[in-house]
């Protein structure tokens, strides 16, 4: 049985990572044997493959390689987006012979999804879209490998993952279209239940799911407290940061997070900035943003500065007693080692995954912060955190196990279709 996974991110990104390590685990676990291979983000030629998978590189990946110019970049989208047109509206003969004049890597991706049994869609929160062109055109290449299978006959399965926000219908057409001949389409909450419902997506064919991020369980690899110089009885306090905002009020974010970690200062617990993506890819690197707000701080925290392996980074939220978490999938590594959290929220996932686990009064929105505002919800935690955690210790079993039957779901949705049985 051969399984191509779609829309995989870079290894840099933590919780893109786990959650394509999750992926690819219960695709194994689903259907064991199977040959699976991944299309996403990273350049094959520096990384041939992720956790055993070989990696495809992907046309979405070769239309936006950050080492090629800008002007190299667009006529790339405007070359291979019309090819991929052609190859979706073209005669099956003239189709086969347009997709062999595809540059090496999109050929790759496109050979790949043609010959494959089974397609895999992989969590995160990449389906979405902004008013005009760059919208319409993010929507399109991430929705193209999944049109290209489905044009060759082979079915496509979407991950719990977050869908929207589609301002335009076009978009909201090319979605429905997309997703509408899925035999399995995961949400991760609520909101994008609706977002899709939005796109005339029937109930029937979304499923409430779980983020996979819940599943994610490596082995404790690493002395994270003899790695930060921090003694077995030191209360520490995590923080993840990132870039999102314009600049005046993003400055303001950071100098309301770096007055925050003064008062946790205050208190006599050390305050380590973690960076959760720390990639070179569209200069989204965490490390930039909190030495910045290190910066500003009066009591300087702890910073790491290295770039961390997903599975290593995981053990120092376990290590903390609170966080304080932007990037949500850190926020996601503490519940899961038991860490309550103040989510400081950028995207929906934020608001209807915290509000699932009954914790949405510790969201504040990133437009609002400020310090009073998150010393608020900080600081009652500080005190007395044994509410948090109970509520933890009721919902989260739940919610895990509930992350864990994806392979169940895969097998349910796929093998009606005629594909191989996990036991033959």
């Amino acid at each position: 049985m051969k399984i191509v996974v779609i829309n995989a991110y870079v290894r840099e990104n933590a919780g893109d990572a786990a959650l394509l390590s999750v992926c690819l685990r219960q695709i194994r676990e689903a259907f064991p044997g199977a040959e699976v291979r991944v299309a996403g983000m990273e350049d094959p030629a520096v990384h041939p493959a992720f956790e055993d998978a070989p990696n495809l590189g992907s046309i979405r990946r070769h239309v936006a390689d950050g080492t090629a110019s800008l002007s190299r970049r667009i006529l790339r989208k405007v070359c291979v987006g019309a090819a991929a047109a052609g190859l979706l509206l073209l005669p099956r003969t003239a189709a086969a012979l347009l997709r062999r004049a595809l540059p090496a890597e999109a050929r790759r991706e496109a050979d790949a999804l043609a010959g494959a049994d089974l397609v895999v869609s992989t969590g995160g929160a990449y389906v979405l879209a902004r008013p005009g062109l760059d919208g319409h055109q993010n929507v399109f290449f991430v929705l193209l490998p999944v049109l290209l299978a489905q044009r060759a006959g082979v079915p496509v399965v979407f991950a719990p993952q977050s869908y929207g926000p589609f301002p335009s219908p076009v978009q909201r057409r090319l979605v429905a279209r997309a997703l509408g001949r899925s035999p399995l389409v995961l949400a991760r909450e609520d909101v994008s239940v609706a977002q899709l419902r939005g796109c005339g997506l029937p109930d029937a064919v979304v499923t409430r799911g779980v983020d996979s991020g819940f599943a994610f369980d490596p082995p404790p690899s690493s002395d994270w407290r003899a790695r930060l110089g921090v003694g077995p009885e030191q209360r520490l306090v995590g923080v993840t940061a990132r870039r999102w905002l314009a600049p005046a009020a993003q400055d303001a974010y950071e100098r309301a997070l770096a007055a925050t970690i003064d008062a946790v200062q205050a208190t006599g617990a050390r305050v380590v900035l973690i960076p959760q993506v720390s990639t070179d890819y569209l200069g989204d690197d965490d490390r930039i943003v909190e030495r910045r707000i290190a910066a500003h701080c009066t009591a300087a925290p702890l910073l790491i500065e290295d770039r961390v392996d997903y599975r290593d980074l995981k053990g120092v939220y376990g290590e903390c007693a609170l966080l304080i978490g932007t990037r949500f999938h850190s926020v996601i590594f503490s519940l899961t080692s038991s860490v309550p959290c103040v989510a400081i929220e950028y995207e929906h996932k934020t608001r209807g995954i915290m509000a699932d686990l009954g914790l949405g009064a510790h969201v504040l929105p990133i437009e609002d912060v400020t310090h009073a505002r998150l010393w608020a919800l900080v600081e009652p935690l500080l005190q007395d955190d044994s509410g948090y955690r109970e509520q933890l210790r009721r919902r989260l079993p739940e919610y895990v196990a509930e992350a864990g039957r994806f392979p169940e779901l895969l097998r349910s949705a796929v093998q009606p279709a005629g594909l191989p049985r996990a036991d033959r």
